[in-house]
C-alpha cells in the first residue's frame, strides 16, 4: 500500500518560518507549526529554494575488502552491482586520518550478485517509485544492554514501504579497517507485523533485529549496513556501546547549527523535488562542535526532523566538516510537531540517562529549553542561540565565534566517548 508520508508531513509543517508564502515560525527550532489546511506539494514555490548545489561526489575508496558472502543470483535474473561503494566513510580530513590509524579504511562494498525478489510483481512496482530512502536510527547502549537495531526500508518521495523482502545485516566489528561480518538475513515487515518495539510502531518495511547475546559487541562504535539483497540498496547507521556515564553534549540542528528554522521545510521540499538545496551553517558552528569532540565528549545530534531526512541530515553534517556523532530523528510525524517535539527530545534523553552524562546542550527554540530542562540539564549548561537566547535562565549566545573562548577552557571528558572518530 502506498504510504503518502511526505504529504502528511508537509501539511503539518507548511507554516514554518520560510520566506514568502511559507510564513514565519521563530519559536519552532527543529520543529514546525501545524497547519490544518492540506496543500498540494506541486504548488510549492520552488523559486524560494536556493538552487546552489554542493558537490556531493563520494570519496574514492581504494580498499574493497570485506567478508560479505556471495549471494548467488536466482533464475539468472539478478544483476551484479558489486561495484557500488560506501560513500559514508567521508568527513573532515583530520578525523578521517585519526580513524585510519590501523591502516587503510575498509568501507562497505556489496559483494556478489543481487537475488530475485520474493515478490516478483509487487516489489518492482515499489522500487519503481523512486530512489531508495532506507534509514536507521543510531543506537546508544551500555555493556549488558540489549543491542537492538531498527531500520526502515522505503522508496521514492512517497516513501513506499518495501515489505517482506530479504535484508542482510552487516557490522564492521573492528572499524574502520576490519572485515564486515554478516549477522544474518531478515525479511522486512508487513504493516503491523511486530506491533510496537521500543516505542516504534511497525508501520511496514521495518527490521527489528536484536544482536544475539553470544555476539554482543563490546565497548566501541560500530558501523551498521543493512543490505537489501534484491537491489543492493542499504540503510547505514551506527551502534555505539559506551561506558556508563559517558560524557555527552547535545546539539539541535535546524536553527541551531543551521542559520534558520526554515531549513527543515526547504530540505523537505527539496527531498520531494530537485535535490538541490543545501542548508547554510551558522558561522563557526562546526568549531563549537569540534571543540567538544576534541575533548572526547560524545556528540548527540538530536533533531526534530522526520526520519525520512536521515540520509540528507547525515550528508549535511559530513559535508560541513562536523564530527561524527549519534544522529537521531523523530520516528513519527506527531513527534515532529510543536506539540510533540519537546516530549520526544526529553524522552530520548531521559531514556539514555544511564548510558550518558549530559554535560551540556545547544538549541534555539523554546521546545529545546523545555526538553533539556525536563531531561535534567541545568540552565547554566544549556546554550541557546537566536530569538529565545537566555530564556528561562539559559546561557544566551549571540553568535558562535564569541563562544569559542569558553570552549578553549574545557577540560577533557570525564568518561570519554568511543574512539576513533570520523564518519564511517
Amino acid at each position: 500500500m502506498v504510504q503518502h508520508r511526505w504529504r502528511v508531513w508537509l501539511v503539518s509543517v507548511v507554516a514554518v518560518g520560510a520566506p514568502g508564502a511559507l510564513g514565519g515560525c521563530a519559536a519552532c527550532g527543529d520543529q514546525v507549526t501545524a497547519d490544518g489546511a492540506a496543500i498540494d506539494a506541486a504548488s510549492v514555490d520552488r523559486g524560494a529554494i536556493d538552487a546552489a548545489f554542493a558537490d556531493r561526489a563520494a570519496v574514492d575508496h581504494a580498499v574493497i575488502d570485506h567478508s560479505a558472502p556471495d549471494h548467488g543470483a536466482t533464475d539468472g535474473a539478478a544483476t551484479d552491482t558489486g561495484g557500488a561503494s560506501d560513500a559514508q566513510f567521508v568527513g573532515d580530513a583530520a578525523h578521517r586520518d585519526a580513524a585510519a590509524g590501523c591502516g587503510a579504511p575498509n568501507p562497505f562494498v556489496p559483494v556478489g550478485s543481487t537475488v530475485v525478489w520474493r515478490h516478483t510483481i509487487e516489489t518492482p512496482l515499489v522500487t519503481a517509485m523512486g530512489a531508495a530512502n532506507h534509514r536507521g536510527q543510531d543506537v546508544i547502549v551500555k555493556p549488558g544492554q540489549t543491542q537492538r537495531l531498527i531500520a526502515k526500508f522505503a522508496y521514492g518521495t512517497t516513501d513506499v514501504d518495501l515489505t517482506d523482502e530479504d535484508v542482510e545485516i552487516f557490522i564492521q566489528t573492528n572499524p574502520p579497517c576490519g572485515s564486515w561480518e554478516s549477522f544474518g538475513v531478515v525479511a522486512t515487515s508487513t504493516n503491523g507485523q511486530y506491533g510496537t518495539v521500543d516505542g516504534i510502531d511497525d508501520d511496514g518495511g521495518r527490521i527489528f533485529f536484536t544482536i544475539p547475546t553470544g555476539r554482543a559487541l563490546p565497548l566501541g562504535r560500530y558501523p551498521v549496513r543493512m543490505l537489501v539483497l534484491g537491489d543492493h540498496s542499504m540503510a547505514s547507521f551506527a551502534l555505539w556501546v559506551v561506558s556508563p556515564g559517558t560524557s555527552a553534549v547535545v546539539f539541535d540542528i535546524d536553527g541551531t547549527l543551521t542559520t534558520g528554522d526554515s531549513e527543515l521545510v526547504y530540505q523537505l521540499v527539496d527531498e520531494i523535488f530537485s535535490g538541490s538545496y543545501v542548508p547554510e551553517m551558522r558561522l563557526a558552528a562546526d568549531q563549537v562542535v569540534l571543540g567538544w569532540d576534541d575533548r572526547n565528549y560524545l556528540i548527540i545530534y538530536l533533531t526534530g526532523r522526520p526520519d525520512m531526512l536521515s540520509a540528507r541530515s547525515r550528508e549535511w553534517l559530513i559535508e560541513r566538516g562536523l564530527p561524527a556523532g549519534v544522529l537521531h530523528h523523530t520516528n513519527t510525524n506527531a513527534q515532529a510537531l510543536p506539540s510533540g517535539v519537546a516530549q520526544y527530545k526529553s524522552d530520548f534523553l531521559i531514556s539514555h540517562n544511564t548510558q550518558v552524562e549530559l554535560n551540556a546542550a545547544y538549541g534555539n527554540a523554546s521546545t529545546d529549553i523545555t526538553a533539556y530542562a525536563t531531561a535534567g540539564i541545568g540552565v547554566a549548561r544549556t546554550y541557546i542561540i537566536g530569538d529565545h537566547a537566555g530564556e528561562g535562565g539559559t546561557v544566551a549566545l549571540t553568535d558562535y565565534p564569541s563562544h569559542l573562548p569558553t570552549l578553549q577552557a574545557l577540560s577533557q571528558a570525564d568518561t570519554p566517548a568511543p574512539r576513533p572518530s570520523g564518519w564511517w
